[in-house]
C-alpha cells in the first residue's frame, strides 16, 4: 500500500470518528433539551445514535462530556478553512481588512449548521444552567473553545497565538457573540442572526473608531 493510500484511509477513519462523535453530541444535547441532564441514560443515548455502550465510552468518559461535546467539533472544517483562507492576502504582520466580515460569516455559518432548533437550544441552556457540575464543565469547555479559535485566528493572520492583537480579537469576538446570542434565542425574537450580529459589530466599530491610540504615561515609558 502506498503512503497516499494509507493517508487516505487514515483520513477517512478520522472523518468517520468525527461524524460519530458529532452524532453522539447532537443526540445528547437533544435529549438534554427535552428531558434534562438526568432524564436519560447512556444506554438510551446509545440506542438513539445506534452505537454500543462500549463505543460510547471510546468517545466520551461520561454523559456530561457528550452533552458539552468537543470545541473542535463545533467548528465545521469547511467554514474554518474558508475563514482562514480569507486572511491569506493580508500584509505580513498586519490584521486582514476582512477579518470582521469573515468572522460574521463564520459565526452565521455555525449558527446555520446547528443540529437542534432554537427552542431546543433554549431548553439545553436552561438545563446546563440548572446543573452545577455541567455548568462547571461548560466553563472549562468555553476556555478550550477560546484556545481552539486562537489557534485558528493565529493561522489566518500569520501571527503568534499570544500576539496581543489575537487575544484582543478573541475577547471582542466573544463579547459580540455573547451579546447577540441571548437576543437571538429570545422566544419573541424575529430578527435574523446575521442582522443581529452585524448590528453588534457595527456598534463596536463605532465605539472604537472614536478613539485614537493611547500612549503610556511618562513614568511608564522610562
Amino acid at each position: 500500500m502506498t503512503n497516499s493510500a494509507s493517508d487516505s484511509g487514515s483520513s477517512l477513519r478520522e472523518r468517520k470518528r468525527t461524524a460519530t462523535r458529532i452524532a453522539i453530541t447532537t443526540a445528547a444535547r437533544t435529549l438534554t433539551a427535552a428531558r434534562g441532564v438526568n432524564g436519560f441514560t447512556v444506554e438510551e443515548l446509545c440506542e438513539e445514535v445506534g452505537i454500543s455502550r462500549r463505543t460510547f465510552f471510546n468517545y466520551f468518559p461520561a454523559k456530561e462530556d457528550a452533552i458539552l461535546g468537543s470545541p473542535v467539533d463545533d467548528l465545521p472544517e469547511d467554514l474554518v478553512q474558508r475563514f482562514i483562507d480569507g486572511g491569506k492576502d493580508s500584509p505580513p504582520g498586519e490584521l486582514s481588512s476582512t477579518l470582521l466580515a469573515d468572522f460574521v460569516d463564520l459565526a452565521v455559518g455555525m449558527m446555520d449548521r446547528m443540529a437542534i432548533s432554537r427552542a431546543e437550544m433554549i431548553m439545553l441552556k436552561n438545563a446546563i444552567a440548572a446543573e452545577p457540575r455541567l455548568l462547571h464543565k461548560a466553563m472549562h469547555g468555553s476556555h478550550a473553545a477560546e484556545e481552539a479559535f486562537a489557534a485558528m485566528l493565529s493561522t489566518r493572520e500569520s501571527l503568534p497565538a499570544d500576539d496581543p492583537r489575537i487575544r484582543a480579537a478573541i475577547v471582542v469576538f466573544a463579547a459580540l457573540v455573547q451579546n447577540a446570542g441571548p437576543k437571538f434565542f429570545a422566544p419573541e425574537n424575529t430578527v435574523p442572526y446575521r442582522r443581529m450580529l452585524v448590528d453588534a459589530v457595527n456598534s463596536a466599530c463605532e465605539v472604537f473608531s472614536t478613539s485614537s491610540p493611547l500612549s503610556y504615561p511618562p513614568e511608564d515609558s522610562e
